[in-house]
């Protein structure tokens, strides 16, 4: 494939589409031991086989999930899933008890969720008066109008549909493994596929209504006086700990308090909503990395770490700034004296420091933004913010693109550049759609596709701006731009230019995309309108900054403006360069190396080794290219 642009492109979808499979393999898996776990008791008893069809079926899934636990990618917690899930398969193949069974397939549930984390999670709180709407059109038919599983067509199945007021079922059952349940259903039975069916809003909502059909009123009001009367266990029972642990994991690492109150939350998912869900996470995050390092694992403390900001703090933080924008630098330095503590293998007791440090900033950030959400203003300088700072990079570059072809006269260069940007534009709403309805990306994937879009263009915008400025004084060149550019650009240079509008524009939108999902996650309706406004506002200053851009850029002699737009090009790439290669490190692909000196976001200057020899390199670069064409006049 030689084409730049389609091979640019294709690498993104890749990346993308990794993801995606990632993602539901291990929700598949969590679905596979929770399955085991709950009906192996219908195919063994005391040793004995009491349904063929039963055992069958429980062989032949402890078999996929080894074969699937083999399969994921390595990480510190894999070797455990790989002897537990061997252990599984064996305790199935010498009929061992319920109970040892039961608690193997807990322990592979557990530990696939500590160790991979949660793939998918809702965008906000389930709506259980439609669920229950769904519930009579889509699944009471063979489970019935209450759940029994006795509706008129699940006398004809084989097995029975689930009876979903079953204590013991839904003690052994997870979120996340009856969503993935009612998403992809269960081969060999009558449980039916609903991901193509239903929407992702709606699957949740039906997730949420039948893990909760077992709780009965005395139940949820323990639940609910436990949330109400016992400091931090809402913090414990955050939404990763309620999706991805069944009832039973709960009550035998927190307690029955806990039990009652992931009980009550099941059919009031609005009270676990009522928090913010980002904070909550990089809390839960926080505290892990500090056990996980405190007990040797270190990977494991980098990677609870990087996602305590990545999925939790970075999301909010356009939000934080907007109210307390000192406030936002803070927590931020203090998120990355624990990354730097664990990086650099200090001692356990002043990594516990720098994470409890960085708790009271999050303590204070959620002191900062409680309340019914954002007020109007704060959401509409968050909004404002969010699109203009990640506009205005993608705006620079096309604008100089496209002021280049119209100085040069060449119309057929600046249709591949519109070519470029409407393309990225089209990628933006399938990543919304998708970001929206079908997966959810993890900060790390997040981070990655930022990051390799970002040094592809670095390295673009620097040969791009290099050329440019090269040929500035090149009055034979520049002649011969007046004259013949349109038909000297040949088609590798033509993609070149639809590649790098691509790529500069996709990497902001795919990013703000999240962003403007976090924000409107945390504003109340009162606000809602607010965004738009900020949009509006966002949209109409890079507006002027391109009409400015513009009519300047026309108005300069062709070699000053060649050398203005190379130089403008050459500090984009710098910009790029700095933002990718952290990026990279947030995703934790590259080491990080701190340095005591200050952040300047704008230029994409953070205080890394890495970042900041990379951006030396360059500068040196370009210092070489430009004395060597010098030295050539």
């Amino acid at each position: 494939m030689k084409n730049p642009f389609i091979r640019s492109l294709s690498l993104c979808l890749l990346v993308l589409l990794a993801v995606s499979a990632q993602a539901a393999g291990q929700t598949a898996l969590v679905q596979l031991a929770e399955y085991i776990g709950a009906d192996y008791i219908n195919a063994v008893e005391d040793g004995e086989i009491i349904s063929a069809e039963e055992y069958a079926e429980m062989t032949e899934f402890a078999g996929l999930l080894r074969e699937g636990v083999a399969a994921l990618p390595e990480a510190e917690g894999k070797a455990a899933l790989v002897t537990q899930s061997d252990a599984l398969a064996q305790a199935i193949g010498a009929r061992a008890g319920n109970a040892d069974v039961k608690q193997l397939a807990q322990s592979i549930r557990g530990t696939l969720v500590g160790t991979y984390g949660i793939p998918v999670r809702p965008a906000s709180a389930p709506d259980m008066a439609h669920a229950r709407t769904l519930y009579q059109q889509q699944c009471a038919v063979c489970h019935g109008d209450d759940g029994h599983g006795d509706g008129p067509a699940g006398a004809m199945l084989e097995p029975a549909p689930t009876d979903f007021h079953d204590l013991t079922r839904f003690e052994g059952r997870s979120l996340l493994g009856l969503y993935t349940t009612i998403t992809d259903g269960v081969e060999g039975t009558g449980m039916a596929a609903f991901g193509e069916a239903l929407g992702d809003e709606d699957r949740w909502a039906l997730t949420f209504l039948v893990g909760s059909f077992a709780v009965d009123d005395a139940l949820a009001a323990r639940g609910s006086e436990a949330l109400e009367n016992l400091p931090g266990l809402a913090r414990t029972l955050d939404l990763d700990t309620l999706l991805g642990s069944a009832p039973e994991d709960i009550r035998d690492r927190h307690g029955e308090a806990a039990y009652a109150a992931s009980a009550y939350l099941r059919g009031t998912p609005d009270a676990l909503f009522a928090s913010n869900r980002f904070l909550d996470h990089s809390a839960a995050q926080l505290r892990e990395a500090n056990r996980l390092y405190r007990d040797g694992h270190r990977d494991g403390a980098r990677s609870a770490a990087l996602s305590a900001y990545l999925d939790g703090f970075e999301m909010i933080e356009q939000q934080l700034a907007a109210v307390d924008g000192a406030l936002m630098r803070e927590a931020e330095r203090a998120f990355m004296a624990v990354r730097e503590a664990i990086e650099r293998r200090r001692p356990a007791a002043e990594v516990s420091t720098a994470v409890d440090a960085a708790l009271a900033q999050l303590q204070r950030a959620a002191d900062a933004l409680e309340g019914d959400g954002l007020s109007p203003m704060a959401t509409a300088t968050a909004s404002f913010a969010i699109l203009f700072r990640e506009g205005l990079e993608a705006l620079l570059i096309v604008a100089a693109l496209l002021a280049f072809t119209r100085k040069a006269n060449a119309p057929r260069a600046t249709h591949y550049i519109h070519l470029g940007w409407i393309a990225a534009l089209a990628a933006g709403a399938v990543t919304w759609y998708v970001a929206a309805t079908l997966i959810s990306f993890s900060g790390t994937a997040r981070e990655l596709t930022e990051g390799i879009a970002g040094l592809l263009a670095a390295a673009i915008l620097f040969y791009m701006g290099f050329w440019m400025h090269s040929h500035a004084n090149s009055q034979k060149w520049l002649g011969y731009i007046r004259d013949k550019v349109d038909n000297a650009l040949g088609s590798g240079t033509l993609w070149a230019l639809v590649l790098v509008s691509f790529v500069s524009v996709y990497r902001e939108i795919f990013e703000t995309i999240l962003f403007y999902q976090a924000l409107w996650s945390q504003v109340g309706a009162a606000s809602q309108a607010w965004v738009f406004y900020g949009i509006g506002a966002a949209v109409a200053a890079l507006a002027v900054v391109c009409v400015l851009f513009f009519r300047l850029g026309m108005r300069l002699p062709l070699g000053l403006f060649f050398r203005v737009t190379g130089i403008v090009l050459l500090v984009l790439s710098f910009v790029l360069l700095g933002r990718g290669i952290a990026a990279l490190q947030e995703a934790g692909w590259l080491g990080v190396r701190y340095l005591d000196v200050p952040t300047i976001d704008w230029l994409g200057i953070y205080p890394t080794v890495q970042g900041l020899s990379a951006q030396l390199v360059l500068v040196l670069l370009g210092v070489g290219f430009w004395w060597r064409e010098k030295s050539r006049r």
